[in-house]
């Protein structure tokens, strides 16, 4: 019997809307929770259009949300993975909003590791990450590229890679963690060895930088 997850997301932007969907179709029975300072604008079900993408011909993927708070109690409490999908300045303040609901054994995550997330976590989370056996993981990119156009309701999936990527701390844990992410986004996740991988490899830094050149030029 497969697990059934409790996933809390954190952040109202492109990538929740995306993993909302994604993750809530391959797997319809996990409950998915979404910690938003606007919870009343969102619909119960996500809707991810993927029509020219690389997984056109899976559809259009919806996934339900099964509480949207803007209060972490309501979304955190109980919760198996934590995913935070926001930009890394605003990491710390949902870290310290959701330390004081977070069950043993969870899972805290970035879907997006740039920037000194373990950091982040260890200054923050300090000894929780120990007294209740959290482990602190981060993909090393994100899962697909999207744009929500109708916000609280639909995005567009663009990107969608063909491989995960995800590193832990403590690092014995990272094979769990990369086969949750896996089960969860349908998509092969592979271990990294550890989070300066993530830190010294700034993708988005470099990429964007010349795509900015190249419009400017």
């Amino acid at each position: 019997m497969e697990a059934q997850f409790t996933i809390a997301i954190c952040g109202g932007g492109n990538l929740a809307h995306g993993s909302i969907a994604t993750i809530g179709h391959s797997n319809p029975d996990y409950k998915i929770n979404l910690l938003t300072r606007r919870p009343q604008v969102w619909a119960k079900t996500i809707s991810a259009f993927t029509e020219k993408s690389d997984w056109e011909s899976k559809g259009t993927l919806k996934g339900t949300i099964n509480c949207a708070s803007a209060d972490p109690r309501d979304v955190v409490t109980g919760a198996d993975i934590i995913l935070i999908c926001s930009p890394a300045h605003t990491k710390p303040g949902i870290l310290k909003q959701i330390k004081p609901f977070l069950k043993n054994g969870a899972l805290v995550g970035s879907i997006f590791g740039q920037g000194g997330f373990d950091f982040q976590c260890q200054a923050i989370l300090e000894n929780d990450i120990i007294s209740k056996k959290l482990t602190v993981f981060s993909l090393q990119y994100v899962p697909f590229i999207c744009k929500s156009f109708n916000y609280g309701k639909e995005v567009n999936i663009i990107g969608p890679k063909r491989t995960l990527y995800a590193t832990s701390f403590p690092v014995e844990n990272m094979h769990y963690v990369c086969n949750a992410l896996s089960q969860s986004y349908f998509m092969p996740c592979h271990p990294v060895p550890n989070f300066l991988n993530l830190t010294l490899c700034p993708s988005n830094q470099i990429i964007h930088t010349g795509r900015v050149t190249g419009f400017f030029g």
